[in-house]
């Protein structure tokens, strides 16, 4: 694991040179609305491919004999945070491809996973990128540490975003930010709200550009609408992927992630995944309709093909702490969850764990400010539960939290844990031996443990006799020690001074082209 980028720094990141030869850049793929699926669509992976190939990677990833690849494909795995090789050179030297899993909780119709979900996700991602678990060939790449580059459809815009805005907190800048017919569902563009929030173009990003559509049927119908945002290109694709003799008119919303892979692969018919690509009758994707020609559009406003960009809109500032923990204020709920007992959004899916009866969410007397709060009792279930995976940032000194005991026992204690791969740390042991009202505790974090990714444990230990006691939380979080709340506070100031100045993206050593494409200069 790596050492902590210190907290709000905002100094350029150099690059990662790996024997010899400058790494070429990162590129982060996220899926939308996968229904009733446990693994990503076919199309990230294959796009996926086509941007090795588009880096120079004419080897098919190293599946031709006698080739050395150029690049290396990596796919996220929910349950262990382990970045899974798909294809590559075990010594990388080119472009790193990884797509982001986040299928389970993605269409909330499978075993649950409706509200705040995808921002539990973009917590997964962040700190999947922060501290990234490659196999062991591949120990000490640094994926941020380049031009980095996210892509995101649907849904997968959300998640996205909400990761580039935790990137943003922490002064690490992003190359380009690309978002393909976003749909946030978000109670606007349907009657539902799973409290996902609309793409935001970042402080912290050089270039963002959206690809979108919308013909008003919403998410009863087959085809989800897109959304417009404040981009340096919106381009609205309506016209030429809605053409007047579209052969499948009710997929729009996936032609356009197809649209793009036709940017990235010039000569590509098809994602592999079952959508051809520009497949109209008497019209074309490209070309028509305002819609530039397929060379000068898309992937051409990449790093990699350096196609010129337009002027930046103003970035936003970001609002997240990063030492804040996603849901630790047990707020984010959901009726029908608890019900089938599944959890909660940030303690499910990505290393949590929530009891399997009904989740012991609780809202009698809660601490002045709260509504919700977590409840840990008995010897079954319902005495342990585990947040998903986070990253631990070097600013955080202490884990903070309030806590009532309802009913107290001599042998019970409460322990909160840092857990990861290889071992439990106990941080927190604290008996409950007497009733208390909610008062807030905080305990520090050995240095050791910051700057690393961990799944928190709270948990009740009987000691060997049962748990009888009765131990409610609320309000987890990190605190800073003194000596970093002066580093923090000017590190605020900062962010808020450049409120308006996009950051200057990070240069890349050329590397070999695809014969097929040709490199255009940068004309800034």
């Amino acid at each position: 694991m790596r050492n902590s980028i210190p907290a709000i720094a905002i100094a350029a990141l150099a690059v990662v040179v790996v024997s010899g030869a400058a790494r070429a850049g990162t590129t982060i793929i996220t899926h939308g609305f996968a229904p009733l699926s446990s693994e990503p669509p076919n199309w990230t992976l294959t796009l996926g491919h086509a941007l090795l190939r588009a880096a120079g990677d004419t080897s098919q990833c190293g599946d031709d004999a006698g080739e050395t690849p150029l690049g290396s494909l990596f796919s996220y795995l929910p349950a262990s945070g382990e970045w899974q090789l798909e294809c590559g050179s075990a010594t990388p030297n080119g472009e790193i491809v990884m797509v982001f899993d986040w299928s389970r909780e993605s269409d909330g119709l499978t075993v649950g996973g409706t509200q705040g979900f995808a921002e539990a996700a973009a917590d997964a991602l962040y700190a999947a990128l922060r501290d990234p678990q490659f196999p062991a060939a591949f120990a000490g790449i640094d994926p941020l540490a380049t031009p980095v580059h996210f892509i995101g459809h649907s849904r997968g815009a959300v998640v996205n975003s909400d990761c580039v805005e935790r990137l943003a907190a922490v002064g690490i800048p992003v190359d380009q930010s690309t978002t393909l017919d976003p749909h946030p569902v978000d109670g606007k563009l349907e009657p539902v709200d799973w409290l996902d929030h609309s793409p935001v173009t970042w402080n912290n990003v050089e270039f963002t550009d959206n690809y979108w559509r919308a013909d008003g049927d919403g998410i009863w119908a087959a085809d989800f609408d897109g959304i417009s945002i404040v981009a340096d290109i919106d381009l609205d694709l309506g016209d030429a992927i809605e053409g007047p003799f579209d052969v499948d008119p009710v997929f729009e919303h996936t032609e356009v992630h197809a649209w793009y892979h036709g940017t990235v692969d010039l000569g590509a018919t098809d994602d592999d995944d079952g959508t051809n690509i520009d497949d109209e009758l008497f019209t074309d994707w490209w070309g028509g309709g305002g819609v530039p020609q397929r060379n000068v559009t898309g992937y051409y406003y990449s790093d990699l093909i350096g196609g010129s960009r337009p002027p930046p809109v103003a970035g936003a500032v970001p609002s997240w702490s990063p030492l804040s923990i996603y849901n630790g204020s047990f707020e984010i709920v959901n009726g029908e969850i608890e019900t089938l007992g599944i959890g909660y959004a940030g303690w499910y899916y990505h290393g949590g764990h929530m009891p399997a009866g009904a989740v012991p969410w609780s809202s009698a007397s809660p601490p002045p400010g709260s509504t919700y709060y977590l409840t840990l009792f008995g010897d079954g279930e319902h005495r342990s539960v585990d947040h998903n995976r986070l990253y631990v940032d070097g600013a955080a000194g202490s884990i903070a939290f309030d806590r009532r005991v309802s009913i107290p026992d001599a042998n019970d204690r409460l322990l909160i844990k840092f857990t990861d791969e290889l071992a439990n740390h106990t941080i927190v042991d604290l008996a409950v031996a007497a009733a208390t009202g909610w008062e807030t505790l905080a305990f520090p974090i050995p240095p050791i443990h910051t700057g690393e990714t961990f799944a928190i444990s709270l948990e009740l230990d009987g000691g060997g006799d049962g748990v009888v006691s009765i131990v409610d939380i609320d309000n987890l979080r990190f605190i800073p020690e003194p000596s970093q709340q002066l580093m923090l506070i000017a590190g605020l100031l900062g962010l808020i001074a450049s409120r308006f100045h996009r950051r200057p993206r990070l240069q890349r050593r050329p590397i070999s082209s695809n014969p097929a494409r040709r490199r255009i200069s940068r004309l800034r």
